[in-house]
């Protein structure tokens, strides 16, 4: 028996290189699953001769993937034994099932009498479904006849009942996927969209008219021509996909993670462009299929809903000579309204955006809006009558985003707004952006319209203030719908964008104010995010320069709910605790200058004095009478920035403790929350003041490694006297100010204390693994060092992609190779960092030029880019 396994193995194994050659090569999907499908036929009947000769009262059949005949490389061997009596060949039916695991595949199998079959199905649907496209492969045909026979029962499963169980099963996994199709790695089974959507919608179609046969369906009028060839075309990509996706894997593999996206489109052809990377290409395909077929899904979908009602319930609601609401879908009164007035294309959404009890489009309508796409063109997007509707939608009370989005799947928005139809399916192959351009547009302007909503104002008050301050809330809505327009395209994303919907506004006809905000907007979407995130916002000269740029009040608030609006729809890990403190300071700050007028602000030395004039009043009232000596000594070692970070209270408690405190017995480390105006805001910030000592820096950051802290800031300042004083804002792993746990911060103090003491030599680098998307898309590092104004250090500028302990990476490099740091700015945007340090080599000087310069920076990009596998040619 083990050679005819071993002979079997070995002529699946021929079948499948063989297979996997003719892929390669581009052979039809379809022939080489049907190939691999008979072959496993012809090895399993085999198999099964083997061990029941002819097979009396027992039979086989295929069910799942394997009874579809779907197989790809690595999908399971699905197998039913339908036996009279299953106790009486037990042993044998064991001995085969292990014959075929033995074919090393993955084998799921089922052992059943005709009752059981029966039974099993009434009262399990997965189970239902699975018998219900079962195929015979051998065995006892009058037994096959016999169970036929049993799930043909009218009573099993009627039509009605196995659609609303299995419309309740796609909802459930839609709702696990947030019924979003465009996820970054997608499912290729089981996302929206997806294969399970077409297995779903064929099983209901069997069941209903017995047959899946997309030319039959055709003519049953249950789906169109248009809609035949996505499903066929669709389908054959997905199935295109999935084999290659097995092939590299050499395993069962669903989902299309960033390595398999790359090398399947390396291998499938997809090049690189100038504007767009090859892999880029590749999903943007992906996308438009996937985007087709859970059209094609919806609309069987909504077919059998309208069925479900039965005549005597219809109820029919006229709503204008267009339109009316049948069963609570809205639907064109006849046929030709299209036709005879086609901005109906777009007042069918404006009439559901104006009522919230219209649960959606009846199948015949959304066919006839496909049906007269071709309506939309230049004279239909320049007819006044048509911009006003447009106009019209964006501020109409309800369910705006619900109508953009079945505008956009329809087909409406990208004919609309042809620029807008480009990146449609546009892919961003990065960490950063988790969503297709076009989706992440649908959830920005989800955002803005919740930003309008109470339950908002606790989690994002300054948003929520902001989009209730604008005057006009639909051009916040065409920023929106601009600012990501020009990816795809090659050159500035954010003035391409500009471009487009400067030429939106003037066909619109908007005033030229509300144009040139609009445009502005779109320009400048990323600058109040990268202010906040990348410069000393604390530095009144920043919030000048920023405030000149913004202009207005009103401006700072269309462009603080764009911002904010943005991130949480670029990537939900982007928002937290600290980035929200940024922003909200930038925006109170830059509406204080804005108020008072950039002529009367504050430069940086005058506010510093300012602040230290109120501090030393505060210290003035207080019991402890320090004197002015003793305050001014203090201060001389804390450095600009600590006054300008901190206000009057801090600094005067702060000063109190360091008075108090004996430097030469050891540091001073103390830990404490930044203040709190809102929830959902704030860090913890450690302070250390100690004398100054080689690779302190190291030391410190080494140390606070070890208690899994993400460290979002740090200012390190060293006087001239040899005093050091660091501040280091950090978050705990969820993105939040550690908790005020008394034990956890005392055990952090004294780590720190321990290891400032020791010297870092006593710490290990921490070892964190990093996330496999993280290994599959790295950034590669870039360094640039360059002489300091006085030319007494350098200043290394480093961009690098982010990771659990990076921080400590760099520190324990500045220490092997010999290096002081004198000051620190680290800058988390995302999925990457940008810090800039100002260093000396040991012996107090800058990085000589030349040799020196470049084999550090060298040094820094290789051993930064050797944990995430990045070759030195990336």
């Amino acid at each position: 028996m083990n050679l005819v396994v071993n002979e079997s193995r070995n002529r699946l194994d021929e079948l499948q290189q063989t297979l996997a050659e003719q892929f390669w090569r581009n052979k039809p999907i379809e022939g080489l699953m049907r190939a691999l499908s008979e072959g496993l036929d012809e090895i399993i009947t085999e198999l099964f001769s083997q061990h029941f000769g002819g097979g009396k009262k027992i039979a086989l059949f295929a069910v799942g993937g394997y009874g579809r005949a779907e197989m790809h490389p690595a999908s399971d061997i699905d197998l039913l034994v339908v036996a009279d009596k299953p106790q009486k060949y037990q042993r044998d039916i064991e001995a085969f099932v292990q014959a075929v695991y033995d074919l090393n595949m993955d084998v799921g199998h089922s052992v059943r009498d005709i009752k059981s079959c029966r039974t099993e199905a009434k009262h399990d649907i997965t189970v239902a479904t699975a018998l219900f496209e079962r195929r015979f492969i051998t065995g006892d045909k009058p037994l096959r006849d016999k169970l036929d026979k049993a799930m043909a029962h009218p009573r099993l499963w009627p039509a009605q009942q196995f659609f609303q169980a299995k419309y309740n099963e796609q909802q459930q996994r839609h709702k696990d996927y947030k019924n979003i199709e465009y996820n970054l790695e997608p499912n290729i089974k089981t996302s929206p969209g997806g294969l399970r959507d077409i297995h779903t919608a064929m099983w209901i179609c069997q069941r209903k008219f017995g047959t899946t046969n997309p030319d039959e369906l055709v003519e049953r009028e249950v789906i169109t021509e248009t809609e035949k060839t996505w499903l066929v075309e669709g389908r054959r990509f997905l199935w295109w996909v999935r084999f290659g996706l097995h092939l590299l894997a050499q395993r069962k593999e669903d989902r299309l993670q960033f390595g398999y996206q790359r090398e399947l489109s390396q291998r499938l052809g997809f090049v690189d462009t100038d504007a767009q990377r090859g892999v880029e290409r590749f999903m943007h395909h992906y996308y438009r299929h996937v985007l087709a077929l859970r059209e094609v899904n919806d609309i069987l979908i909504q077919h059998f809903l309208e069925a479900a009602v039965p005549k005597r319930k219809t109820k029919v609601e006229p709503l204008n000579e267009h339109f009316r609401i049948h069963n609570s879908y809205i639907e064109i009164c006849d046929a030709d309204v299209f036709k005879r007035h086609p901005a109906a294309l777009l007042e069918m959404f404006v009439v559901m955006a104006n009522r919230n009890d219209i649960a959606g489009v009846r199948a015949s309508t959304i066919r006839a809006v496909r049906d007269h796409l071709d309506l939309i063109d230049d004279g239909f997007r320049n007819d006044p009558a048509h911009t006003k509707l447009f106009m019209d939608l964006l501020k109409a009370p309800y369910t705006l985003v619900s109508q953009l989005t079945r505008m956009r799947r329809y087909g409406v928005l990208g004919r609309y707004i042809p620029e807008f139809g480009r990146v449609i399916g546009q892919m961003q192959h990065d960490l950063f952006h988790i969503y297709t351009v076009d989706a992440h547009t649908m959830m920005v302007i989800r955002n803005m319209r919740r930003f309008r909503y109470r339950a908002s104002a606790e989690n994002f008050p300054v948003a929520y203030h902001a989009v209730h301050t604008v005057p006009k809330i639909e051009l916040l809505y065409i920023a929106g719908l601009y600012h990501d327009i020009g990816k795809g395209r090659g050159g500035d994303h954010s003035e391409l964008g500009a471009e487009d919907a400067r030429a939106f506004c003037q066909r619109h006809e908007l005033n030229a104010a509300d144009t040139e905000l609009v445009c502005w907007l779109v320009e400048k979407h990323l600058y109040m995010s990268s202010v906040a995130q990348r410069e000393d916002i604390y530095d009144p000269e920043v919030v000048t320069h920023f405030a000149a740029e913004v202009k207005s009040e009103m401006r700072l608030d269309y462009l603080y709910a764009l911002t904010v609006a943005d991130i949480n729809a670029t990537n939900p890990t982007l928002w937290n605790s600290w980035r929200a403190t940024l922003l909200r300071h930038l925006y109170n700050e830059t509406r204080k200058v804005l108020r008072r007028g950039e002529e009367s602000s504050f430069d940086r030395e005058a506010t510093i004095a300012a602040y230290q004039e109120r501090a030393a009043e505060r210290l003035a009232g207080t019991d402890a009478q320090l004197a002015t000596d003793q305050i001014e000594e203090i201060w001389q070692n804390l450095g600009e920035d600590f006054f300008l970070r901190h206000t009057p209270p801090q600094i005067a408690n702060l000063t109190q403790a360091l008075v108090q405190h004996d430097i030469s017995a050891g540091p001073f480390i103390e830990m404490r929350d930044t203040e709190r105006d809102l929830s959902g805001e704030g860090a913890t910030q450690i302070y250390i003041y100690c004398q100054d000592q080689p690779r302190l820096f190291a030391a410190s950051v080494l140390a606070l490694s070890q208690f899994q802290l993400s460290i979002v800031d740090a200012t390190v300042f060293t006087s001239p006297s040899g005093v050091c004083f660091d501040c280091y804002t950090v978050l705990d792993e969820s993105g939040q100010p550690l908790a005020r746990d008394a034990v956890l911060r005392q055990k952090i103090c004294n780590g720190l204390r321990a290891a400032i003491t020791t010297g870092h030599e006593n710490q290990n680098l921490p070892q964190r693994l990093l996330s496999r998307r993280l290994r599959q898309l790295p950034l590669p590092t870039k360094t640039q060092i360059q002489p300091t104004a006085d030319g007494t250090a350098s200043t290394l500028t480093l961009v690098a992609s982010d990771r659990p302990g990076l921080l400590a990476t760099i520190a324990a490099l500045f220490v092997e190779l010999d290096l002081q740091v004198l000051s620190a700015k680290i800058a988390t945007l995302g999925e990457k960092v940008e810090d800039t340090f100002i260093i000396q080599t040991a012996e107090g000087r800058a990085i000589a030029a030349g040799e020196s310069t470049y084999m550090l920076e060298n040094t820094l990009r290789q051993r930064l880019d050797l944990a995430l596998g990045v070759s030195a040619a990336s």
